[in-house]
Parts: structure tokens; sequence; C-alpha cells
């Protein structure tokens, strides 16, 4: 998906695939097109014309998360070893949103970087005064909506989509229950957390349906905690977490929160002797505690982001002075080689492809019909085939706490699919999910 003046999402793909710098400097016209002045990043030799390109990383949490800040390391540091010819990065963590500007601000006066990549939705209002500070120099933020840097030609937009994800997550959660009561743990309620609730929470229904649980899915609970109002909380999401199974029945628990502390929480219910599943989030976590010696027995899928292609994609560009402004929104299919519907017995579902996909799934705790199921729609929603946000559906609107401002009404009527304004913007919440707001 590209914003105003990107390229559209097929030749996006296209270039993506090709991997080819000299392709990216074949499209041309990318700075001209802005009002940008085309000129060599810093490191810029003289004679064979080679260049070099710095590249600052902002993260708002530790890279030992594991999960967002983790991931987006891991794509720092592939581009790295693959441009390490001319790329040279770095990376600071933890850095809070109000100090974000004059850390940033710092580095650019001392190390005159070229490209400065901002990865969280905070960092939006002062990467929009840096860009305005700084025209030379190329800023990309990672979640939030484009619009927000609509005059500022220096600055892009970039995010790994999990909506499609979370609802097969929640098929597989609506299958396994056994108590008929599903919960979430959102760090904060913003928009992208709260189409992920959703999407959870329509999967959920669909899940424990297809199985014929919770008479049809109309008996099943679904609860969502109040937020953490913090993206790295392991002690605050335990609690969450805990107190979702031992005060409400919970028996599977999704969330948003950038560590291993949920899934961990859930493993030691199995030790107790209560199955509790939960899922990885952001990086493949089956595989972390894997290496580590443990083989989780709660563990049954997850939505796992590979920002590698997308830096990649963009880093390129910026190398061959060809930078965009532009939005992109990676969702299945996306930067695959192939993005063609397979066969279900050949679906990739389970396995890395793409800047999005599903971790290993639980084959022996999904029932084998639910397995296929999500499969199913694993290949359809890749070309958009099946869309989750299609309506009907009932939901009401909430503020930031989650607490209900309005009695469920109609949100999305018959037929209509909900497209990428209406799924940024998203401020309600499905009406059969029940928040605890206290």
């Amino acid at each position: 998906m590209a914003g105003e003046g990107g390229v559209s999402r097929r030749e996006f793909l296209k270039i993506a695939a090709a991997g080819a710098i000299g392709l990216a400097i074949g499209l041309g016209g990318g700075y001209a097109a802005w009002g940008l002045k085309p000129q060599a990043p810093s490191g810029a030799a003289g004679g064979a014309g080679r260049r070099r390109v710095k590249a600052l990383w902002i993260y708002i949490g530790p890279i030992g998360d594991y999960g967002w800040t983790r991931a987006h390391d891991d794509g720092r540091r592939h581009v790295q070893e693959k441009f390490s010819s001319w790329l040279q990065t770095k990376y600071l963590e933890k850095v809070p949103v109000e100090q974000a500007y004059n850390v940033i601000k710092n580095q650019l006066e001392v190390n005159h970087y070229d490209a400065v990549f901002a990865t969280s939705w905070g960092y939006m209002e002062p990467v929009k005064r840096l860009a305005r500070e700084y025209p030379n120099v190329f800023f990309y933020h990672c979640s939030g909506p484009w619009e927000y840097f609509r005059d500022e030609p220096n600055v892009a937009t970039y995010f790994a989509e999990f909506y499609q994800l979370y609802y097969l997550c929640g098929i597989a959660a609506g299958a396994v229950t056994e108590t008929c009561s599903v919960g979430y743990v959102p760090a904060f309620l913003t928009p992208e957390v709260v189409r992920h609730i959703n999407a959870f929470a329509l999967g959920s229904i669909h899940g424990a349906k297809l199985m014929g649980k919770c008479r049809d899915g109309e008996g099943l609970k679904i609860y969502v905690t109040k937020p953490l109002n913090a993206w790295f909380a392991p002690t605050a999401a335990r609690n969450s977490a805990r107190m979702l199974v031992d005060s409400y029945n919970v028996d599977v628990i999704a969330y948003t929160e950038d560590s291993t502390s949920i899934l961990e929480t859930a493993e030691s219910y199995w030790d107790e002797g209560k199955k509790v599943y939960s899922f990885s989030h952001y990086s493949n976590m089956y595989e972390y505690f894997l290496k580590k010696g443990k083989k989780l027995r709660c563990h049954l899928t997850g939505q796992v982001a590979d920002w590698t292609p997308i830096y990649a994609y963009l880093l390129e560009r910026l190398y061959a002075g060809d930078a965009h402004k532009e939005d992109i929104w990676a969702r299945l299919g996306d930067f695959t080689p192939i993005r063609w519907r397979r066969p279900v017995s050949e679906s990739r579902a389970g396995k890395p492809e793409g800047a999005v996909y599903l971790a290993p799934i639980n084959t022996k705790a999904i029932p084998p019909k639910a397995v296929y199921e999500i499969k199913r729609l694993y290949e359809d929603m890749r070309e958009l085939l099946f869309e989750p946000f299609t309506g009907p559906i009932r939901g009401y609107q909430i503020d930031s706490q989650g607490r209900p401002q309005e009695k469920p009404r109609l949100k999305v009527p018959a037929g209509v699919r909900l497209g990428r304004n209406e799924l940024w913007r998203m401020n309600w919440f499905y009406e059969k999910i029940t928040p605890l707001t206290g």
C-alpha cells in the first residue's frame, strides 16, 4: 500500500522482490518529485563515486525484549550485513518519547546521519519537528498515519501489519478454549492495537463456531484488560495475565507487550496442572525458548514480523538517491517471491514468509479442522480474498482506557469491507468484547 506520491503496491512489491539498487535508480524522480535536493549521503567519496550511508535506529524498548524492539534490531543487523560495503548503522535503545527529540537532534549534530528510523508510535511529534529542521536527512517513522507527515517531504512511514494474523490466532484460541473465556492484554489502546484486539475477537468467535464450541461461539467470553500504558512492562503484563486466568477463568491470552512475560506466565500454569495458552508476538518466541532448552506447551502460534525486507527496500532507494515519500503497510503476501494463493496442502502458514507471517502452529493442541481453516484463510488473505473486517460488525466506541462511550451499534454494514483509512482510525470495540476497565 502506498500513500500519496509513493509507488503503487504492485510496483513496490516488484522492487522489493528484485532487490537491486540498479532498479531503484532506474525508477527516477524520487527526490525531484517531492522537491528534495538529490545529494549523496554524507559519506560520499570522490573518484570512483563510492558512497556510504549512515543510518540511526531509535528504539522505545530494550533489544533484549525478544518482541517489538528485538524484531526491529534483527532487521537492522541483517541489512547491516547485507549492505556492509556501503551501510553504517547505529541504534539507541530505551529512548523515552519525551526525550526523543533531544536525543535524535544530538545524534544528528554530532554524527550527521543520512537517515533516521524512529520505531514507535510516540515518536511522531519529535520526528515531525526534526524533519523540518533537517531537510536533507530522510526520516522513516514506523506506525502512525502517513497523513500526520503530509507536509514533510523527507518523511516516509512504514509498518508490518498484524490484524490478519491476529484473526488467525483468534481462530486457534476459539478452537482450543475449554472454558469459553479468552483474553487480551493491551499495552495501549492506539488504533493499531484496537484493530488487533478486534481481529482476535472476531477470529475467536469464528474458531469456536467452527468447532461447535461455546454455543457455536455465542457463549464465548472475550475479556480485554486495562491498557498497561507501557510497551515494555513485563511485571504488569504478568499480573494482568494472572488476573484474567484467576478471576475470569480465561485459558487463552493474546497481548501487545514487548516481552515474553505473558507466554512465560501461561507456561507456568501448565506446571500447576492448568492448561493456559498464549502466542508469540513480533518475534518467534517458540524458537527463543527452544534455544534455551525449553519446549513450550502453551504456545499455539503467533504473529511475527521480519523487518529486513522493508529496511532493505528503503535503504536501497536511499542509497540510489531515489528515496520517496511513501507509506508501506506490509500485510500477508507482501515481500514474498510468489504472492498467489497456494493450495492448503502447500501453505506456508507457520513458516517464515515475507514481512509478516505466523509463528509455528501447534498441531497437537489445535484441532486438525481448525488448522486447515487457519491455512485456508492464510492463503485467501495473501490475495485479500478474505478480510476480517467485512460487515456486518457491531461495536461501541471506547476511550483511551477502553471504557464504552456508547451502546453497541452497527459499525460495518453487511457486505462492506473496511479499508486502510477506517482501520487506521479504529476507536471502537467489537460488541462481544468485555473491557475490564475497573
